[in-house]
């Protein structure tokens, strides 16, 4: 897509018919369709300097624009050895982002364990507990209340003055910060997020006509609409859309305390939220709030042991960010430095380079797996699919160039299963199937191990550490295991990928929206138990990978 915000470049391992948003290269000979992906890739910051504007205020790289871009042309030998040196060293950076996207998501399930444990828990690991009556909250010190939150602040929303009386909108007169979804990004860091400033200003006059309702500094906002959860503190006087729920604490009920409850809720916020595509926690529900109310000498102390441990989370997490931001400023400069002839590879190439193409990725991967797994009475096809989708997802073998399509036993590519297949009797496995419908099983054949160096050679040590760890993980488990696996890396592999943040009560949800008969071989209460065993065992999903699809029509 040729946006002024994006500029991936992929090469297409099915054919397919594309959109006007679109533009297809084709490879004149001479030219090979790998060193030219790798050319688009190197010089997409030129490419984008040339976007204009398309109409609708959207930019474009125009046709024109494209057909006068001038592009480098090596012998082709030299472009095979570059994308050989570039397929190489970009996967050890690749590698190197995703142990940092890792190291990042375990640092916000440490961050979301302290703030739940400092509002449910308290400081005193020996003080004597009670049922709060809450289901959300479990048990809580003895000497806490479990009180209905409008019992001890005062709740309010907001409103949007109408549009249609421009007497409202008269731009001088519009001095009231308001806060409305425009400004939601100044809480997504969940960092007790402190509210200076807003987008945009109401009047008076406009408030006044509205529900709106001026609230004082330390209001505690939380977004209930669209982006669904997000919360904040007031440092200044403001009003808010209807999009938020506001409380204004009054006597024994620290703002700060609540701001760190509300973002312990969570989970509960992900179970109240209601509507397909415009979620929302609706009035009601949020009405019927309860929370702890420890005493308030408690309630500062908490306030101050969160903020303490959080600081040193969020400076680890800062230093990881900081980490791949440079890693990819590294990534974009060695791939522009090697396809303009900046940099010399071919004597790297000639030594370090491994043949490999799709297919004998694939042959070499299964061999392995099948080597390993098919003593399992219960291995076939199923688990081998299984387990070659989280080799690519989570050991980074993307030489697999799965197209993994969301079927009813998890993610599937039915083309490389074909491929593998076909080319069986070659790496010395056998294929058994009586095409009766029986499961189709696999066994080695010929001296095991004959592919192993090769393997080790092409994958390099910390991808074949990491092929050698999942394959090992897995085979004590039955399919039933893998397939619950597979399925839960990614579901939650693809949220990364669209930017979201997924609970695990959100990931098991979407587990079963995975595919409509996805319900019939799974129960929700077994679920949990994957998910933790998946923590246990490392195999964590970064946002790195390929993204499952629910049709081939949406690879366009």
């Amino acid at each position: 897509m040729m946006l002024a915000r994006a500029f991936p470049v992929v090469e297409t391992l099915v054919p397919m018919a594309i959109n006007q948003d679109l533009k297809a290269v084709n490879p004149k000979p001479g030219m090979t369709s790998s060193f030219l992906a790798w050319t688009l890739r190197g010089t997409a910051r030129e490419s984008l300097d040339r976007c204009s504007e398309a109409g609708h205020g959207t930019k474009a790289l125009r046709m024109e624009d494209w057909l006068t871009m001038p592009f480098p042309a090596p012998p082709s030998e030299e472009q095979v050895s570059i994308a050989a040196f570039l397929d190489r060293e970009t996967g050890k950076i690749d590698a190197l982002i995703e142990e940092q996207r890792c190291l990042i998501a375990l640092l916000k399930e440490k961050r979301q364990a302290v703030v739940s444990h400092g509002v449910t828990k308290g400081l005193n690991p020996d003080a004597p507990v009670k049922d709060s009556g809450i289901e959300w909250l479990g048990d809580i010190p003895a000497h806490w209340e479990a009180r209905k939150l409008t019992a001890v602040a005062r709740l309010e929303s907001g409103h949007t003055p109408s549009r249609q009386r421009p007497e409202y909108w008269v731009e001088e007169d519009c001095v009231i910060p308001w806060f409305t979804l425009a400004d939601v990004n100044q809480l997504r860091s969940g960092r007790f997020p402190r509210i200076s400033g807003t987008t945009q200003r109401i009047s008076e006059l406009g408030m006044a006509n509205s529900a709106a309702r001026l609230l004082p500094a330390g209001t505690v906002i939380l977004s209930r609409t669209a982006s669904v959860g997000f919360s904040g503190i007031a440092e200044i006087d403001l009003a808010v859309s209807q999009d938020f729920a506001a409380w204004v604490c009054e006597g024994r009920l620290n703002a700060a305390f609540l701001l760190i409850v509300l973002q312990a809720m969570r989970p509960e916020f992900a179970r109240l939220m209601m509507g397909s595509t415009h979620q929302t926690i609706y009035m009601p529900d949020i009405e019927a709030f309860k929370i702890p109310l420890p005493p308030e000498a408690e309630q500062a102390q908490i306030i101050d042991h969160v903020a303490t441990a959080l600081t040193s989370i969020d400076a680890l997490t800062d230093a990881c960010e900081a980490a791949i931001g440079l890693l990819h400023e590294r990534r974009a400069a060695l791939i522009s430095a090697a396809v303009t002839g900046k940099i010399d590879v071919r004597e790297s190439a000639k030594i370090l380079q491994f043949p490999i193409d799709r297919a004998r990725a694939r042959r070499f991967v299964a061999t392995e797996i099948i080597e390993r797994l098919a003593h399992q009475t219960t291995f076939g096809r199923t688990k081998l699919q299984k387990v070659a989708y989280l080799a690519e997802a989570h050991a980074n073998i993307t030489e697999l160039a799965g197209c993994y399509l969301r079927m009813p036993y998890g993610p599937l590519d039915q083309p490389m299963m074909d491929e593998i297949e076909a080319a069986g009797g070659d790496t010395g496995i056998l294929v058994d199937d009586k095409h009766d419908g029986t499961m189709v099983r696999y066994r080695p054949t010929g001296k095991k191990g004959e592919h192993a160096a090769d393997l080790r050679k092409w994958l390099g040590e910390e991808r074949f550490n990491k092929l050698d760890h999942l394959i090992m993980a897995l085979s004590d488990l039955k399919t039933h295991a893998a397939e619950a696996i597979a399925t839960l890396y990614a579901v939650w592999n693809d949220a990364l990928i669209e930017g979201k943040s997924f609970t695990d009560e959100e990931i098991i949800s979407a587990f079963f929206g995975w595919h409509p008969k996805k319900g019939d071989n799974f129960r929700a209460d077994e679920l949990p138990h994957w998910l933790d065993w998946m923590r246990r065992h490392g195999i964590i999903p970064t946002g790195s990978g390929p993204k499952t699809i629910s049709k081939m029509g949406a690879l366009l």
